[in-house]
């Protein structure tokens, strides 16, 4: 799973996915939904640093099943880094920026042409909110950012031109892989080998990072056998591409932590 600093817990693609006419809607009243996805970002942030505060119950994944620790009073704050994008978090903030517009869109007209979609959107960001808090924010221990973007360029070799899609995760010290950066595409000429390496430091907890490399962003595979240094560059080898593992979902939670009669204003 992503974690909730990675990007946008939702992008416009999931808001249309419940109203197929919201960009002509956004068009038509001039409202920015990027900067919407921004602003509910920032609200439903708001709300899940503030549970963090309250007391709860904590469920820990061992191994196939579940363990309840029952109630907590003086568990740790959490950090956002720290949240996975779980489907109830992503229901939250897709009806949260729904709901944002459709209040912008409203307050844009003199009558009351979209005060029944903010109202529907307000109850279900009121019900996806609640449902989060009763089974649990999802909660890792040692968070991984999805990394920038890979730097790319390329050395001396024998290899033939070829187009490729690179894309790099960071690994923990405990073996899980943090979600994968954006493709780079780049076009190595002939006689030379691709190489790779991170734009930024390593974060706190990594091992190393793993690069991914394919003829096609969802060909993209594995192409280390372990962790890569976060100073060292992975060079394409004369013998070619391997074809590693595919490309992983990120993060599973630690934890998941409810908080009990949660309820959700505005």
């Amino acid at each position: 799973m992503s974690l909730f600093t990675d990007g946008f817990v939702s992008e416009v693609s999931d808001l249309v996915a419940y109203e197929a006419d919201l960009p002509d809607v956004a068009a038509a009243e001039g409202i920015d939904l990027a900067t919407k996805l921004q602003l509910a970002q920032t609200e439903v942030g708001a709300q899940l640093e503030a549970s963090s505060r309250r007391p709860g119950n904590v469920f820990f994944a061992k191994g196939a099943g579940w363990q309840s620790t029952g109630s907590e009073t003086s568990l740790p704050r959490f950090e956002l880094r720290q949240v996975a994008i779980t489907p109830p978090l992503k229901l939250w903030h897709t009806f949260q920026a729904l709901s944002l517009i459709y209040r912008d869109a409203n307050s844009r007209r003199l009558n009351d042409k979209y005060l029944p979609k903010w109202r529907e959107y307000k109850e279900l960001s009121s019900w996806a909110a609640e449902m989060l808090f009763q089974t649990g924010v999802g909660i890792v221990a040692s968070p991984l950012p999805r990394p920038s973007e890979p730097e790319v360029d390329w050395v001396p070799s024998s290899l033939q031109a070829m187009a490729l899609y690179v894309r790099m995760s960071w690994e923990g010290q405990n073996g899980t892989e943090g979600a994968a950066s954006s493709s780079r595409a780049i076009s190595v000429p002939e006689n030379n080998a691709l190489r790779v390496k991170p734009t930024e430091a390593a974060p706190v907890g990594a091992a190393g990072w793993n690069a991914y490399v394919g003829v096609s962003p969802e060909e993209a595979t594995k192409q280390n056998a372990s962790p890569i240094d976060g100073a060292s560059h992975w060079v394409m080898p004369a013998s070619g591409l391997i074809e590693g593992a595919g490309l992983g979902n990120g993060q599973e939670p630690d934890l998941f932590r409810t908080v009990p009669r949660f309820l959700q204003r505005g």
